[in-house]
This record gives C-alpha cells, sequence and structure tokens, in this order.
C-alpha cells in the first residue's frame, strides 16, 4: 500500500468514528453482537465489516509476515495519536543474549531537572507480531496523559525466538532501567511494568519473578487484557461473534505460532500460576468484554485481590481485544487508555 492510499484509508476509517450511529449500524450490515446485555462498540463492528469488505478477514493461512505488516498497518491507520510534545532517545539494553533496541519517551513539559515516574512499556502482538515502531504513538500518548517517561521494549519474537526468549528480554529489560533509572530521568522506586495481551503477559512475568531473582519488585503493573493462563481453561477462549476482530480462531493461529517449547505450567507463561502472589505489585487491569481472554483476567484480578494486592480491575463492557490498536476511530478506547495511564501515573507519584 503506498502512503497515499494509507493516508486515505486513515482518513475513511476516522470518518467512521464521527458519523451517526445508524450509518454505523449499515456498514455492519446486521445486528450487533451483545454480551452480557451490553452491545459491541458498533464502531469496532463496522472496522471489522469494512476490512472484510476489502479482503483483509481473518485468514488462518496468513503467514507471519503477513501478519506483521498488517498488524503494522492497522497501528498507522487506526491508532491513537497524541499532539503533545515528546522528547525520545533510542536505547539499546544488553540481555543474557545478545542486545535489544528500546525507544525512551519523555512528555517535553516534564522539569528536566527532576525525577519522574516511569513505565517499561511492552507491545501486544501474541509473542509473534508487534514492534516499537508501530507502537509509537500509542508510547507518545501514555507519555503525554501520564506525564511519565515510556521505555518502550523490542523484546525477540517467535517463532524466530521461542519461549521463554521474550520474556527474558523483558526481565533483562526491566532489570536495566532499574540500574540506570538516574540517567533515564527516573526515580528508580518509581518504575512500573505495562503492557498488552501478551505485552501483559511479558509485563506479569516480570512481577511473579522478581523477588525471587533478586530483583527490585516493579512499583505497579499496567496491564491491558493480558494473557495471564496458557493452560487454555477458561469459557471466554470460545468467545466468537460478528464484528469481534480477535477471536479463537485469531487465538489459535498465534499459539500455532509462539507454543514452541512452551511450558504452560512456568508463571513467565502464566503468571497467574506464580508462587507468592502476595509478593506481586499493585495492579491495574483493564478489561474488554468482548475478549477471548477476558475471563483469565478476571481470575488474575481477584487471585491477586485475594492474596491481599491492591487491583484496580476495570472493565470496559462495550470493546474487544485490541482496542488498544482501534483508538484512534474508537472515543471508548481513547478514554480507557486515557484514563488507565493517569491512574498508573498518580498511583506511581503517592506510592512511598
Amino acid at each position: 500500500m503506498s502512503v497515499r492510499e494509507e493516508r486515505f484509508e486513515r482518513g475513511a476509517v476516522r470518518f467512521v468514528g464521527t458519523i451517526p450511529e445508524p450509518v454505523r449500524r449499515r456498514i455492519v450490515g446486521g445486528a450487533l453482537p451483545q454480551r452480557d446485555g451490553v452491545l459491541l462498540d458498533s464502531r469496532i463492528a463496522a472496522l471489522v465489516a469494512m476490512a472484510a469488505r476489502r479482503g483483509r478477514a481473518f485468514d488462518p493461512r496468513v503467514t507471519v509476515e503477513q501478519m506483521r505488516r498488517s498488524y503494522a498497518r492497522l497501528n498507522r491507520v487506526c491508532g491513537v495519536r497524541e499532539r503533545g510534545a515528546v522528547t525520545t532517545q533510542e536505547l539499546n539494553i544488553p540481555t543474557d543474549d545478545g542486545a535489544i533496541a528500546a525507544r525512551l519517551y519523555r512528555p517535553a513539559s516534564a522539569p528536566s531537572h527532576a525525577p519522574i515516574p516511569l513505565l517499561v512499556f511492552f507491545h501486544g502482538g501474541g509473542f509473534v507480531i508487534g514492534d516499537v515502531p508501530s507502537y509509537d504513538d500509542l508510547a507518545r500518548f501514555f507519555a503525554v496523559q501520564g506525564q511519565i517517561t515510556i521505555v518502550s521494549v523490542e523484546y525477540r519474537l517467535c517463532p524466530e525466538h521461542p519461549f521463554p526468549r521474550g520474556q527474558e528480554d523483558g526481565i533483562a529489560a526491566f532489570a536495566w532501567v532499574v540500574r540506570n533509572a538516574a540517567v533515564l530521568g527516573a526515580d528508580a522506586t518509581h518504575i512500573a511494568v505495562g503492557g498488552d495481551s501478551a505485552g501483559g503477559t511479558v509485563a506479569a512475568a516480570i512481577s511473579s519473578v522478581a523477588v525471587s531473582r533478586g530483583l527490585q519488585r516493579p512499583a505497579y503493573q499496567f496491564l491491558i487484557y493480558p494473557g495471564v493462563d496458557r493452560r487454555g481453561t477458561y469459557p471466554s477462549h470460545q468467545l466468537s461473534a460478528p464484528g469481534m476482530p480477535f477471536t479463537p480462531a485469531t487465538l489459535a493461529w498465534f499459539a500455532a505460532k509462539n507454543s514452541a517449547g512452551l511450558d504452560v505450567d512456568s508463571p513467565l507463561a502464566s503468571p497467574l500460576l506464580a508462587p507468592h502472589a502476595e509478593q506481586m505489585p499493585p495492579t491495574y487491569l483493564l478489561a474488554a468484554g468482548f475478549d477471548p481472554l477476558v475471563d483469565e483476567g478476571k481470575a488474575y484480578a481477584d487471585h491477586l485481590r485475594a492474596a491481599g494486592v491492591d487491583v484496580v480491575y476495570d472493565l470496559r463492557p462495550a470493546l474487544s481485544h485490541a482496542f488498544v490498536n482501534l483508538a484512534g476511530v474508537v472515543p471508548e478506547a481513547r478514554r480507557a487508555l486515557r484514563d488507565g495511564v493517569r491512574a498508573v501515573a498518580a498511583a506511581l507519584r503517592t506510592a512511598a
């Protein structure tokens, strides 16, 4: 797709977010799916319908490279945009197996002489797709809306780098950021981890093993519809309806690509199973009603709360999995991300 074509598509899909509800319903071409008495956001359903008409409906025969290109385009076309000024810095982080890249984002309005809270963020994509460039706009949004520093990490992906490489990269990145907090303009005691979907798995995995590996515990975790239990025992894993961008078929495609060497009982793959839940950091879990992962996210929130961990479980019932990637078109998705990062930032600023 040329730059001109992509610009046209961006304008078209963003127009969908502004047209009247009845028009969006006509684009959908049928009744909106309903769950627990709540309808799927019509903007999400309309975007999925438009993609299908353009021949872009999910096809389980899609290759990894095709999926990566499509995901990058989705973020460019439908992702959130941030107009506030941000300064960036490219980082190089050593691990036990070579170095990985990362990018630091700091709001330009932040005082240069004082440390501010920092969120180490891991993008979503089922451990197979996604990267720092395609999440650039989201990282800028978080930095400005939260008035915090973001370090977005380029952890390595499957199938080229099987489990647990992505999680180990995340652990190394968090440890490096803590060691270099002063240089990065952060207070080492006010560093959180976060991510969406697979990135949420990485963040929760870091929190699960930090103490046992002799690392500082994250001050907070910001998890957006995370995968936290790979045993696959939840009713919502079968949740499917027209208009949902992420379905059991999509889940199965990712599982086929990221399961080599996977130990589903490891806390790196299933943070819900980690021992000593009482040692986990305070948590903000942002969930979506139309999401095959919603049940395991709720189970994780309940598990932490039962162990005495301070948990905010923020369910957005009309949103779907992947709403992070649609927040430039879906106002409720943008509000959810804004509310979440502001709550996390406020908690970091008041942390002891």
